[in-house]
């Protein structure tokens, strides 16, 4: 059985309702303006709609702020922390400087066995963070960390959401950017370094910073006759990874956010790393590196 084939002159309006559907693209454009802009207004067409200020906190140099494209780390974003044990250290001193900008609680998302161990509370003490800031959530699984991450940067009542899940999925990155942008707060994503009994981690490509910090071997204090006195204070290997130009504005784009690393030494009085040396590029330590905007309380330090 054989088909029949009818050869006809196509109609001029033919294939004219395959177009792009005008009311459709209209409300796509809407909604697009409606997420990029939350709070309901939205800009003129034609007009170009204002920058929104971008809150940062100084990583604790002037020269490493200044290796950044927003001039210091986002108060309103994702950031992911790599390393050991001085991991904990580098966070906890860019959590102080997000508590000295809002006066809020932190929470802090573990799994039930984490590889950094239990949080110390002397030790955070130490380090100008105080304990009683702190609402720790631990999870059973990364599902659970993720979940309450997200929501704890939806609701807008912290001064910071810290995480160590194992595995992020790339979605699951995506929402937590999302979420800490719109509510204005920082999340900040702690995990081990490769080699650790909790395995290999898989970095996301949503966080808009991410970083590497390792313990260095410190120089010790030695007094006026050249004799050792004291151990030195902690020094670590700061290495930038990647960044994102999101939100960047204004900046040297070209310079700023290439992956570079610097060896940093802890300063007790101030929350401040001094630099020792920079790793990669060769530059050395600056005068406004001293100067770099101390912590406004350090708490239990002082005393």
């Amino acid at each position: 059985m054989s088909a029949a084939v009818f050869k006809q002159p196509l109609s001029p309006d033919f294939g004219a309702h395959l177009g792009p559907d005008p009311g459709l693209l209209a409300h796509l454009r809407a909604r697009v303006q409606t997420l990029e802009h939350p709070g309901g207004r939205t800009p003129q067409a034609g007009a170009q709609a204002p920058a929104a200020p971008i809150k940062t906190v100084s990583v604790g140099a002037a020269s490493i702020d200044a290796a950044l494209p927003w001039n210091g780390l986002p108060a309103q974003g994702l950031h992911e922390i790599f390393g050991d044990a001085a991991a904990v250290g580098f966070c906890a001193s860019l959590l102080v400087r997000l508590l000295a900008q809002r006066q809020a609680p932190i929470l802090w998302c573990r799994p039930a066995r984490d590889a950094y161990g239990e949080l110390y509370g002397q030790g955070l003490a130490a380090a100008g963070l105080d304990p009683e800031r702190l609402i720790l959530v631990h999870g059973r699984d990364d599902t659970e960390i993720l979940w309450a991450m997200e929501e704890g940067l939806r609701s807008g009542a912290l001064a910071a959401v810290v995480g160590s899940p194992r595995k992020i999925p790339p979605i699951a990155g995506r929402r937590l950017q999302l979420a800490a942008e719109e509510s204005g707060t920082a999340g900040i994503l702690l995990r081990p370094e490769d080699g650790q009994p909790s395995g290999r981690q898989t970095a996301t490509g949503a966080a808009l910073s991410r970083w590497r910090v390792l313990s260095a071997p410190s120089q010790p204090a030695r007094g006026n006759s050249g004799q050792i006195i004291a151990m030195g204070p902690p020094q670590w290997r700061l290495e930038l990874q990647r960044c994102r130009f999101a939100m960047a504005r204004g900046q040297n784009l070209k310079e700023a956010g290439k992956p570079r690393a610097w060896l940093v030494e802890w300063c007790n009085e101030t929350g401040n790393f001094p630099l020792v040396a920079a790793l990669r590029d060769g530059s050395a330590a600056t005068a406004a590196d001293a100067d770099a905007e101390p912590q406004a309380d350090r708490g239990a330090n002082a005393a």
